[in-house]
């Protein structure tokens, strides 16, 4: 017969709930998360971001669509500090492509608002 002893069973149960806490990224190098705010009065917008991820590969983000005059993080996208990350912005009538610099000693874990006109 199996039987489970009470320090190995505590411990399990320690370890299984630790899995499911929330938490910092774990990033290679310095990253932030990116908040996208639509500087339009009126009308939704269309954003994607481009750049270094915390592991430092080129990667881009989903495409979140943003009400005027609201903003948008882009949560659990991380990316590397020391960078510009491009912007790709789509509208009713236009495209526009801007690139945002994410200064190197921005602190690490944090993020940063972004106003697009």
């Amino acid at each position: 017969m199996f039987l489970i002893r009470p320090k190995a069973l505590t411990a399990a149960v320690v370890i299984a709930a630790s899995l499911f806490l929330p938490g910092v990224a774990h990033a290679t190098s310095p990253s932030v998360q990116m908040e996208v705010c639509n500087n339009q009065n009126s009308g939704s917008r269309s954003f994607e971001l481009t750049g270094l991820n915390q592991h430092g590969v080129r990667v881009s983000s989903p495409i979140y669509s943003i009400r005027w005059r609201s903003c948008q993080l882009f949560a659990n996208w991380w990316w590397k500090t020391g960078q510009s990350l491009e912007v790709r912005v789509r509208g009713t009538s236009l495209s526009q492509t801007d690139y945002f610099g994410i200064p190197q000693g921005t602190r690490d874990g944090s993020y940063m608002r972004w106003w697009v006109n």
